[in-house]
Parts: structure tokens; C-alpha cells; sequence
């Protein structure tokens, strides 16, 4: 992802947040306040055949405490005319791979019950269940939201 991306994973992010299901977040950032809230590595977009972005995935530190520098967040979201088509999958997919080389060997994901599709991929790539916090958040309608906490060891970086 480069900074030019931004207009375009901007208008994605904007998909998720209006589609109610994908973030507590009511507005898109600022580029420079998204940039500063996430790892500057990896940070992925997906292209398709005409080479318009699609989709793109990032990751936040979960804490800036040094015990946590191998624990980051997935943020994964897909253009809405992409959903279905393995832009999802093959970011996260990339997204785990470099996030191992990257030295991280706890990967997290936030996800709202009612966002299967979400649940589904992220299960699919090695994700488990830890828990549901319950009522954590309130939307801006007043609608209350439950959140499926799920989690990825990786398998190589974090044994020893």
C-alpha cells in the first residue's frame, strides 16, 4: 500500500463503516491519523484486472508496552463489487505471511457477530474463537454491539 492508495482505500473503508457491520468507526480518518494507528508493516492492497484497488488489509499494535510487539490487530476490508471473488482471503492470507516475517506471532481480530462473512474467513485462516464481549460497544443509533474475539498463533515465530 502506498500513500497515492489512499483515496481508494479510503472509499472502501467508507463501504464498511456505511454497511454497519465491519468497524465501530462512524467516519474515515485522516490518512495521516489511519497511518499513525497502524504498523507501517505489512500494509496490503488488492488490485483487480484493471488494476483498481479492491480491497486492502493493515494491522495495529495492540499495545505500545514492549511485551506486546509481537501482538497486532487485523483490519481486512473488501470493496463491496469484490466481495465473494478471494480478495478477502488472499489478503489475509499475505497479511499472515508477512506479518510472521515481520517477527509477529499473535495476530487478533474484532469481529461483530453479525458479520459472518467475516468470521468465516477469518476461521478459514487459522483463527479461533476466544470469546464474545458482550454489549462492549454502542453505535451512534444507539444500537448496542456484541464482539467475537478471535485469534492466530503462528506456528513458527513466538516457539522458543
Amino acid at each position: 500500500m502506498a500513500a497515492a492508495d489512499w483515496p481508494a482505500v479510503a472509499r472502501i473503508y467508507r463501504a464498511g463503516i456505511d454497511a454497519g457491520d465491519a468497524t465501530f468507526e462512524q467516519a474515515v480518518p485522516a490518512f495521516e491519523d489511519w497511518s499513525r494507528a497502524r504498523l507501517a508493516e505489512p500494509r496490503l492492497v488488492a488490485r483487480n484486472e484493471t488494476g483498481e484497488v479492491c480491497g486492502w488489509a493493515a494491522l495495529s499494535p495492540t499495545s505500545a508496552r514492549p511485551v506486546y510487539r509481537g501482538v497486532a490487530e487485523v483490519s481486512v476490508y473488501v470493496a463491496p463489487a469484490a466481495v465473494r471473488r478471494g480478495v478477502g482471503r488472499a489478503l489475509l492470507e499475505r497479511l499472515i505471511e508477512d506479518s510472521e516475517r515481520a517477527g509477529l506471532w499473535t495476530l487478533t481480530a474484532g469481529i461483530f457477530l453479525e458479520n459472518e462473512a467475516s468470521i468465516a474467513l477469518h476461521r478459514r485462516c487459522g483463527f479461533r474463537l476466544l470469546g464474545v464481549r458482550c454489549r462492549v460497544g454502542q453505535m451512534a443509533n444507539g444500537r448496542w454491539r456484541d464482539v467475537a474475539l478471535y485469534e492466530r498463533r503462528s506456528p513458527i515465530v513466538g516457539q522458543q
